[in-house]
């Protein structure tokens, strides 16, 4: 378990993801609309691009997905491998939303609310090296493992934590309030309120 201040920080399994070292600042913003703002997560595209980490969800029985991508699965009997690749020629790790989000809205839609959900993503990889020339051009993006979202739903209260994955330690917050600044323009842009926690 990683601490940022005093808190618990779990935004993704670390065992699974080495190369994630050091996690910086975070903000917590409580959504206050949760209606509209299932709306823009399940039925419209907010996260499409983002990459699934992981994803649970809790109604009548717990349904747990690893948003890994399992290659084998594309590979066909003559041993060709996916198409699906990242724009360097490597293949995906993980599964963007966009490909999950059907399933997912499959398992919480309906009369009742669930129990209990959360969903950690990853900002788009191919994006992350603009983002970061853009906020803080001194920064090398490889020292960057990537940006979190963490979104949890305790069957009331709806909060989405920002993190940020380095490979070194560093004292310099600059991309921190870049991407928390970013994901409040993002629901901004969606007329979803918030608060911070």
């Amino acid at each position: 378990m990683f601490y940022c201040g005093r808190q618990p920080f779990h935004c993704c399994r670390l065992a699974q993801l080495a190369s994630l070292i050091y996690y910086n600042g975070m903000i917590a913003l409580q959504i206050l609309d949760i209606k509209k703002f299932m709306s823009a997560f399940l039925i419209g595209s907010l996260f499409d691009r983002y990459a699934l980490i992981e994803a649970q969800i809790t109604t009548f029985c717990t349904f747990s997905i690893d948003g890994r991508m399992e290659k084998l699965f594309y590979e066909n009997r003559t041993g060709d491998a996916a198409e699906d690749e990242e724009d360097d020629g490597a293949p995906l790790q993980y599964v963007p939303f966009e490909q999950l989000r059907p399933y997912c809205l499959s398992v919480i839609k309906g009369k009742h609310t669930p129990l209990f959900f959360k969903f950690v993503f990853f900002y788009p990889k191919e994006e992350l090296p603009a983002f970061i020339k853009a906020a803080a051009p001194q920064t090398d993006p490889d020292l960057i493992s990537g940006l979190c979202l963490n979104l949890r739903f305790d069957g009331s209260t709806l909060t989405l934590t920002t993190g940020t994955s380095m490979k070194v330690f560093t004292t310099d917050r600059t991309i921190d309030r870049a991407w928390d600044e970013k994901v409040r323009q993002l629901l901004i842009s969606q007329n979803i309120l918030v608060s911070e926690v």
